[in-house]
């Protein structure tokens, strides 16, 4: 009986203890206000890579990497500055031997681009579309790089087995 008794009182006690205290300092917490990017902004790094099997049934690999370009000149969209892309596209055969390099920009595509994509546009990307005849054939997309906008444009780059480009306007992306 005595041990419950002294149990029961370490209880109360540390009950009692451990009530609420009441804060005597104030606390002070600095707000921190985001200051708005000084300067262009970029779109992050993508690099896609894939291979097909192309002439003469040989296997062929492609590395396509896009990076922002302090080099080329900066583009406003929709009232932000923004630096534009390169791409690079390297093709190697199965043997690991280059077939093709070439660090392409927009000017690349000026042919196959309405007035409003060269000035105001960003090269998004190029993406891997297929393998037909002599021709290795991508889509290159150039528009708004703010994610929240929908603006673009599709243009196609052809290469050809003599390692020669070409670029297109796209009408319908399904042919």
């Amino acid at each position: 009986m005595l041990r419950t008794i002294i149990i029961a009182l370490l209880a109360l006690v540390c009950i009692a203890s451990c009530k609420k205290k009441e804060q005597e300092e104030d606390i002070i917490v600095e707000k921190v206000i985001e200051k708005p990017q000084e300067g262009p902004e970029s779109m992050p790094e993508d690099k896609q890579t894939g291979s097909v099997s192309w002439i003469s049934n040989s296997e062929y690999s492609y590395a396509i990497t896009r990076k922002a370009d302090k080099e080329l000149p900066i583009v406003k969209n929709h009232d932000k500055e923004y630096y534009d892309n390169s791409v690079d596209v390297v093709i190697t055969r199965a043997d690991g031997s280059k077939f093709f390099e070439k660090k392409f920009s927009k000017t690349n595509f000026a042919p196959a681009l309405p007035k409003e994509f060269k000035e105001n546009g960003v090269l998004l990307g190029i993406s891997f579309e297929k393998a037909e005849g002599n021709y290795l054939m991508f889509v290159v997309s150039v528009g708004s790089p703010d994610e929240t906008n929908e603006e673009f444009y599709y243009a196609r780059l052809k290469i050809s087995n003599l390692a020669v480009t070409s670029a297109e306007k796209i009408t319908n992306l399904a042919n």
